[in-house]
């Protein structure tokens, strides 16, 4: 996103040389703060859901990883102040703590969480470039809204160990099967939130359409892998896929904006 806004606002090289470094460094702190306080408070789900993680695999230690939790915490929102979007790094921190410290266990917190996630990347990825327009705030809201609604998918590859550790989690709350069918036609219909909400492909845009027409490619795949999943490892895909959807309507901002 912050590479579509930069050619999008024709950012000098020099300059955009700037922005990309700085970028590279404050997008892996987002990500890693959240992923080290995660795996520290989740250890007893992990050891059913993903024995392969390192504190559970033993290939890192615990002390060890909150000394890098506490580095990264505080790194992260003087890296957002280097780059003017340190209000961002501040209330993200604040909701991977509330997500990681007991939110996670009821599904609209958790949901809610992961959504809010959305702004709280793509509105930074905007403002280091420049100011956040109207545009911008249409397609944080449209994918914070579809997140919420179908981030259950990422839920259904966990089902054994979220039940065993008391997480009440959308289909342990509504159901397996009834989540399914919730999400197959949520994925089905969700190329016309592409279509009328993000992409908003016209006429003489092939670019446009070549977007929204790679979306909802795998908007469709995942409806109907949603529907098969019934293993683990062949629903972690599909929540994989669900990821390269997200990955691919951000890239569509190059075309796009």
């Amino acid at each position: 996103m912050t590479l579509g806004v930069a050619v999008h606002f024709r950012l000098p090289a020099g300059r955009l040389a700037v922005v990309v470094a700085g970028c590279l460094v404050y997008f892996w702190l987002y990500l890693y703060t959240f992923c080290l306080t995660n795996q520290l408070a989740g250890l007893r789900e992990d050891q059913l859901n993903k024995p392969f993680r390192p504190l559970v695999a033993g290939e890192a230690g615990r002390r060890a990883t909150v000394w890098r939790a506490v580095f990264a915490l505080a790194a992260f929102p003087l890296a957002g102040w280097a780059l003017g979007v340190w209000q961002w790094a501040l209330v993200w921190e604040a909701v991977t703590l509330l997500h990681n410290l007991g939110g996670a266990r009821r599904w609209v917190v958790k949901n809610a969480v992961i959504s809010l996630g959305i702004p709280l990347m793509l509105g930074p990825a905007w403002q280091m470039v420049a100011p956040l327009t109207a545009e911008a705030w249409r397609w944080m809201v449209t994918l914070a809204v579809s997140v919420f609604f179908l981030i259950p998918v990422q839920d259904l590859r966990d089902l054994h160990g979220d039940a065993v550790t008391g997480r009440r989690t959308f289909p342990l709350a509504f159901g397996e099967n009834a989540t399914r069918t919730f999400l197959c036609v949520g994925f089905g219909l969700l190329p016309l939130v592409d279509h009328f909400l993000i992409i908003r492909a016209g006429a003489g845009d092939p670019k446009g359409w070549t977007a929204e027409a790679a979306t909802a490619t795998l908007c469709w795949a995942i409806a109907w892998r949603v529907r098969r999943g019934r293993t683990p490892a062949y629903d972690h895909r599909t929540y994989r896929w669900f990821e390269y959807w997200y990955a691919a309507v951000v890239i569509a901002a190059f075309s796009t904006l």
